[in-house]
Parts: C-alpha cells; structure tokens; sequence
C-alpha cells in the first residue's frame, strides 16, 4: 500500500505526520480527482475538507459548479469518491450539521446538512466526519474499507 496525496493538499501536514509515525508510505502527486487515494486500490478517492465552513463553500456557494464538476468527473470516470470533513466535537453525522452555525457567511446548518444528502443520494458520495487528529487514520480505513480486490 501506498499513499498518493494531491499536490493541493496544502495544510495536511497533521495527516502526513500520522502516516509517518505508523509507517505508511506515501508520495505527494497530482490528483485529478480527490486529495489522497492508495495505489493498491485508485479507483476511490477521499476528498478532504478541513471544516464545515470550506464544505459548504463548495457545496452552497455560486462557485460550487466547479466542485459538482470534480464529482462528476470522477464519477464519469468510474471512481468512488468519499468526502471526509474535519470539524470538531459534536459533528459525527448530517444530523449533527443541522444545528451548526457558521462563524462567516450566510449559509445555515439546515441548507448544509441538505446539500449533503442531495450528494450522497444523487452522486453516491458518502460524507464521513471526523476530529482534526483523527483524519490521518480515518483516511486509512475508508481506503481500506472500500477496497474493491
């Protein structure tokens, strides 16, 4: 197994860390699709989101055509993608993100955690959430988990 991650991939220095100290193999590459993906399995794909804020810019904000864009190209090109979003305590499911307030913008919880559902029920694209310190390994096991061999 190794570990492909996107050279966009600027502020995951805690996630390359993690896979360091567990020995985990990984190279910095560019990813068409998705942020990180492992070599024995590239046909999934885990896009990251660093919090909820940067979730639904992509998923509510007018410039979310080129986000829906990345989703349907991987989907035209036979990959499964999966969003994990870093947020903190108390955010493990949509259901959670119903009650969150934005500190910036203008988008509610309730409009995020619908667009979320719309994702997941149109594009088959799961939303996991997870804590900051845990992305490392949560990128591991959806990898793994969805391991099509």
């Amino acid at each position: 197994m190794k570990i492909v991650c996107d050279t966009r991939e600027k502020t995951n220095a805690h996630i390359l860390q993690y896979f360091e100290k567990h020995g985990i193999p990984y190279t910095i590459a560019k990813i068409d699709t998705g942020d990180y993906l492992n070599t024995d399995n590239p046909t999934v794909r885990v896009e990251r989101k660093a919090s909820l804020g940067e979730l639904a810019n992509n998923l509510l904000s007018p410039d979310r055509k080129r986000f829906y864009n990345e989703i349907r190209r991987g989907r035209d090109a036979g990959l499964k993608l999966v969003i994990l979003c870093e947020h903190g305590p108390g955010i493990h499911s949509i259901k959670d993100v119903r009650n969150w307030q934005p500190k910036y913008g203008k988008a509610s919880g309730k409009a995020l955690a619908d667009a979320i559902f719309r994702l997941e029920i149109s594009y088959q694209v799961p939303c996991y959430f997870c804590s900051k310190r845990s992305t490392g390994k949560r990128i591991l096991e959806i990898l793994n988990e969805n391991r099509t061999d």
